[in-house]
């Protein structure tokens, strides 16, 4: 085994038919370095449909395998990415003083609240966000994904030379991309606005902590696809509307930066949200502090779309931690 295979990882998105693989090698405690990367499409959108389909796992991996062996990759260890509509996330307050196994079983009683199978259909995890200060409640981020999906990526790399180490949500994963490439104190409110084909999904940061996420519906009343300015309209009423219920401050302009990333970040929204606010509204760069090999230095499809590698950087980030 060669040391880019032990000590490195790849980072595997794969967002509806768009198939990310960025590989890296983790040099120092904060310091990440891309060695290779490669970027391609499935031949089956990854939805809930494929999950009842038992070849499909074989044909995922057909198509993973394919892209992966386009590029000179060496390391084996997959940090796979989710894409968040598969997961339930969730802010829950808890009684602070609970003891473990009474912490697990109220985390149950309130995931079977929100989830329309027994609670024993999911995987269920959960951690402490420290960010109630009075003391008698504590926060808790809480995240689950039903077994079946698990299954089902654990039966697509059988298929595959690659070992699945570990499964992250995009969310989280662009989330940790952000962290390392930018710098923020604990007051800062962040947005990140992850804009694909069919979804926008709007988390936030507050510090360097997570905070909220929210899915943000793409089509009118009517199911219509909206345009680029009523697009911006919505945007920017869910986010006025998310700022005010949590006390965020008065307006999108209380925020200290909004980052757009994903595959369909187009150059007229972000020029309709820049000239909308006085705040801070750019792509995000994933590969700002990362270290790069001069070919993808040089590589105007990648430098152009930087924001479409978030997810498989911040994966490849979560399997190196």
């Amino acid at each position: 085994m060669t040391q880019e295979e032990q000590a490195g990882i790849i980072g595997l998105s794969l967002i509806d038919n768009q198939l990310r693989i960025v590989e890296g090698v983790k040099q120092l405690p904060n310091e990440f370095e891309v060695t290779q990367l490669a970027q391609g499409r499935v031949r089956q959108p990854f939805n809930f449909d494929v999950f009842a389909d038992k070849n499909m796992p074989r044909r995922f991996a057909e198509d993973i395998s394919r892209l992966y062996e386009t590029q000179d990759f060496k390391v084996k260890d997959v940090a796979f990415s989710l894409d968040s509509r598969m997961v339930f996330v969730k802010k829950i307050s808890v009684d602070a003083q609970l003891e473990p196994d009474l912490l697990k079983d109220q985390i149950k009683w309130e995931v079977g609240q929100f989830t329309v199978s027994p609670v024993k259909d999911y995987i269920v995890d959960f951690e402490n966000l420290n960010s109630n200060t009075n003391g008698s409640l504590s926060s808790m981020l809480v995240v689950v994904v039903r077994k079946k999906i698990v299954k089902f990526l654990k039966e697509l790399f059988k298929h595959t030379d690659l070992r699945l180490k570990v499964i992250d949500v995009d969310v989280f994963s662009a989330q940790r991309a952000l962290q390392l490439n930018y710098e923020y104190n604990i007051e800062d409110k962040i947005c990140l606005l992850s804009i694909e084909e069919n979804k926008i999904y709007l988390s936030i940061l507050k510090g360097k902590s997570f905070f909220l996420t929210y899915d943000v519906p793409l089509q009118d009343e009517k199911g219509v696809e909206l345009s680029i300015e009523s697009t911006a309209r919505l945007i920017s009423k869910e986010l006025r509307r998310i700022i005010l219920d949590n006390q965020l401050g008065k307006g999108v302009e209380d925020l200290s930066d909004i980052f757009l990333y994903g595959d369909a970040v187009e150059d007229g929204l972000l020029e309709e949200l820049q000239n909308s606010y006085d705040v801070h509204i750019d792509k995000a760069n994933p590969f700002r502090k990362i270290k790069l090999p001069a070919r993808i230095k040089e590589d105007e499809a990648v430098q152009s779309r930087f924001e479409r590698y978030m997810v498989p950087i911040g994966a490849a980030l979560r399997g190196i931690e």
